[in-house]
């Protein structure tokens, strides 16, 4: 129940409309009832049962619907019944479409209600994805992830916003209804509210059992949506191995096993409707004899009031029904807004402190102090100790898995350090807004990541006010001008999805271009040409140097030739610096440096 409160909290900001809603559902209710209620004059105009005369010892009751049979027994003995049934059949015409009027008003206000409170909620979801530390992302499989976004989201909107008419609505339909059979007979909806729990109780049954279900299918459908990511992301590889048939097994036992449980789940779902349907002719049958024998005894119920109980009772069914289905639905709901709530409930770990600072500007020097990292239990960097001044060129090297892309990841606090600090011009980078910390830092990576829209587009997320001549100028100073304005379309070419369209260097080229119309004085590059050919990495070389040049760089290099000329080359082996000097130097210290050059045939 908390959960599916958490839920309703969306449309706390909405208090106004739900206001409305109400009031034409209260509304709808009202003529609902004035209209079966004209079921009594009817029965009189048609079985003649009103006297010619009043009776001047009756006595009338106070309630509504007694005044109103008075009045309208009076009419149909002044007028006749033949004009009085003209009437009344206007009468019926008017009060139906009134209602009905209040009723689409209502669900206009619904429809609203219903959809700003799924659109929150996939807001909240996508910005706390955002604020998410990498390591989540580490842990956390992305098919698992689309998968809450796309198909617990929509869960939540079916059943739980679905749900929401039935639960602004036929409460209130309920109240107005059972308050006019009270009006009828008190001792006859007393027996009634006795007997009703029971149906109640036996659904709710079915629903806590639906909600088990309902969780354990959106998990399988979390791996059948993992297992076609990971498909179509390598279908190079799978391609390649002919490993066809050991992905197509994998899936279908996935597929297979979501299927089962969704066998389980509808039946359960479906067993709601008839045993519902069941219940309510068991109900009715029981009224039928109570309020028969309270009209043979000569009670206080006539036989044409026994008859409108009867009708306003079946409507009362109705919404009754609806509710407890909506209930059941609900719990389908609430299991999956469970797995959302694992999202938006996630420790983000790099939190910005209350009383963090602004900063723009890198003035002096970047200094690793005592610094241990971990990976849940893995060590991965042990007591790094180093100091890097404004401006200077800093080299990573050393076998791969050593904590090279870690230790850079730790400056824009991707990560936060498991123990010592990190401190910028002399101030930790704990105590700066995040925002303003990584707005110093510009990143290119061995992966070139490319978004699926126009060139320009892509270039503008280094700097969204840029003008177009910064954005010609990064091109050129990038070697990427040439190739982007012969394309189709030029700079509004789109680049397809994790830019397809284009080669490996004229990807990195347009990173790199994103980066200096960023302009950052700090660069970050993670084995920026490994992954390209001779000409697109001389190219990407050129453009690196230029972007580096006056600036603070930390470049991570396999292919050694690359960071010869750095200021100084840090060697990183099983997460601890263990040789730091220039080329020459770490030559003639005949360390690991040393192997690596000659592994590499670059004496």
């Amino acid at each position: 129940m908390k959960k599916f409160i958490d839920i309703l909290k969306y449309l706390a900001p909405y208090k106004g409309r739900i206001a409305i809603n109400l009031v034409f559902n209260i509304l709808n209710a009202a003529f609902s009832v004035v209209s079966f209620s004209a079921i009594v004059p009817f029965l009189k105009i048609l079985f003649d049962s009103v006297e010619a005369e009043a009776d001047p010892n009756a006595v009338v009751g106070s309630g509504i619907l007694d005044q109103l049979n008075a009045a309208f027994e009076q009419y149909i003995r002044e007028e006749g019944p033949m004009e009085a049934l003209f009437i009344f059949c206007i009468v019926i015409v008017v009060l139906f479409f009134v209602r009905n009027i209040f009723r689409y008003l209502a669900l206009h206000q619904m429809a609203f209600l219903r959809n700003v409170a799924v659109r929150d909620l996939r807001r909240d979801i996508y910005q706390k994805l955002l604020r998410l530390p990498m390591a989540y992302y580490t842990d956390e499989r992305k098919g698992q992830i689309m998968a809450r976004f796309t198909n617990d989201v929509a869960e939540v909107e079916w059943s739980v916003m679905g749900a929401l008419e039935a639960l602004f609505r036929q409460p209130v339909m309920i109240i107005l209804y059972l308050i006019t059979l009270l009006g009828i007979s008190w001792e006859l909806t007393l027996f009634v509210v006795i007997v009703l729990p029971i149906t109640g109780l036996m659904i709710g049954r079915i629903g806590k059992s639906l909600k088990r279900t309902a969780k354990k299918g959106q998990e399988e459908l979390g791996e059948v949506v993992t297992s076609l990511e990971e498909t179509v992301g390598g279908i190079r590889i799978v391609k390649g191995f002919t490993a066809e048939d050991i992905f197509n097994r994998h899936f279908n036992k996935v597929n297979d096993q979501h299927f089962k449980l969704m066998v389980r789940l509808f039946r359960k779902q479906y067993l709601t409707s008839p045993l519902g349907e069941a219940l309510s002719a068991i109900t009715i049958a029981l009224i039928l004899w109570f309020g028969g024998n309270l009209v043979l005894e000569g009670h206080t119920l006539n036989g044409e009031f026994f008859i409108l109980y009867i009708v306003i009772f079946s409507q009362m069914i109705s919404p009754a029904r609806a509710l407890s289905e909506s209930f059941v639905r609900v719990q389908r709901g609430v299991s999956a807004s469970e797995r959302i709530d694992e999202i938006l409930t996630s420790d983000e770990q790099v939190l910005e402190s209350q009383t963090a600072q602004s900063i723009s500007t890198f003035k002096e020097q970047i200094e690793f102090r005592n610094v241990n990292f971990k990976y849940g239990d893995e060590p991965v960097l042990k007591n790094i100790n180093l100091t890097v001044k404004r401006g200077e060129s800093i080299a990573l090297v050393g076998p791969s898995g050593g904590g090279k892309t870690t230790l850079v990841d730790l400056m824009p606090r991707f990560y936060d350090v498991a123990e010592g600090e990190i401190l910028l011009d002399g101030k930790n980078i704990k105590d700066f807004k995040v925002f303003d910390l990584r707005s110093l830092f510009g990143i290119v990576s061995q992966q070139s990541i490319l978004f699926n829209d126009s060139v320009k587009n892509n270039l503008l997320i280094g700097n969204q006010y840029a003008t177009d001549k910064q954005v010609i100028d990064a091109l050129h100073a990038a070697n990427a001008h040439g190739f982007a304005v012969s394309l189709a379309e030029g700079l509004d070419t789109g680049v397809g999805e994790a830019g397809n369209k284009l080669s490996g260097g004229q990807k990195q080229r347009l990173s790199i271009a994103r980066a200096i119309l960023n302009d950052p004085p700090i660069m970050i590059m993670d084995e920026a040409t490994s992954a390209l050919d001779t000409e697109s990495e001389r190219l990407v070389q050129d453009a690196l140097e230029k972007l580096t040049e006056g600036r603070t760089s930390f470049v991570i290099a396999h292919r050694l030739s690359t960071v010869q000329h750095a200021d100084r080359i840090i060697v990183i082996d099983k997460g601890e610096i263990v040789e730091i000097g220039n080329h020459n130097e770490l030559l003639e210290k005949n360390g690991l440096y040393k192997r690596l050059v000659d592994l590499q045939d670059l004496s």
